[in-house]
């Protein structure tokens, strides 16, 4: 299914754009020149992809740079046979320029996880663009260093010990607000165990009084609790 696309540069894309910054660094650094957020507005597109629908597929080249603006993205391969889910794209997370600066092809599925509005780059576009505009490559770089901790944070929770820390450790990465709204199927791919073991895991952490399921939903109530049970305290 091909996503629906808008571009033009109007009041609407710049404000896409300066939203995009924002995100890129964090808090006063964020703050690009007027003319980056021009430039960046007028290679925007704003692409919307029902649940279900494919981004990416394993060995396509990245001629798209995107950043999830609602929405979530899932980011997996098969490996021995069983599909893995290396990540989770909420909002502000960008996918694709990695592969395009080491010019290799995707490594993974890209398909959202529900209904999901994106910003979309073409990448050589986006690429020249960095070229030009110091500021703005700094920004981008900042973003993939701050995304390369965070996978180096997924290896921990893949590596976190028993199944009891490995889920823990997902709660307590994931949740915002204290709370994670993730289905438990998801999580099971997250973690990569059967989704029963991960609804007994659960079940034992509730029975703990350190978390408080419902359907698609994870609370957490004790958060030292919790950190404990995933080895991080």
């Amino acid at each position: 299914m091909n996503p629906v696309r808008k571009s033009g540069v109007d009041g609407n894309s710049v404000r896409q754009a300066a939203w995009i910054s924002q995100w890129l660094i964090p808090g006063a650094l964020a703050r690009l020149e007027v003319e980056d957020i021009h430039a960046l507005a007028a290679l925007l597109k704003e692409e919307y992809y029902p649940a279900g629908a494919t981004v990416f597929e394993i060995g396509d080249a990245p001629t798209r740079i995107n950043i999830v603006r609602t929405g979530a993205i899932e980011l997996s391969r098969r490996l021995k046979g069983r599909r893995v889910v290396l990540q989770i794209q909420r909002p502000g997370d960008v996918f694709g320029d990695v592969s395009l600066f080491l010019r290799m092809r995707v490594p993974w599925d890209a398909v959202a996880l529900e209904d999901t509005v994106v910003y979309s780059f073409e990448s050589v576009s986006l690429y020249r663009l960095l070229e030009q505009r110091p500021r703005l490559a700094w920004a981008w770089l900042h973003s993939v260093s701050a995304r390369l901790a965070g996978f180096w944070f997924r290896v921990v929770e893949l590596l976190a010990g028993s199944l009891e820390a490995q889920v823990a450790s997902v709660l307590i990465r994931r949740a915002e607000d204290g709370v994670l709204n993730l289905s438990q199927g998801s999580l099971s791919e997250l973690v990569g165990h059967p989704r029963t073991s991960i609804n007994r895991v659960l079940k034992g952490l509730e029975a703990e009084g350190l978390v408080r399921v419902s359907y698609g939903r994870v609370e957490i109530v004790d958060e030292v609790g919790l950190a404990k049970a995933a080895g991080l305290e």
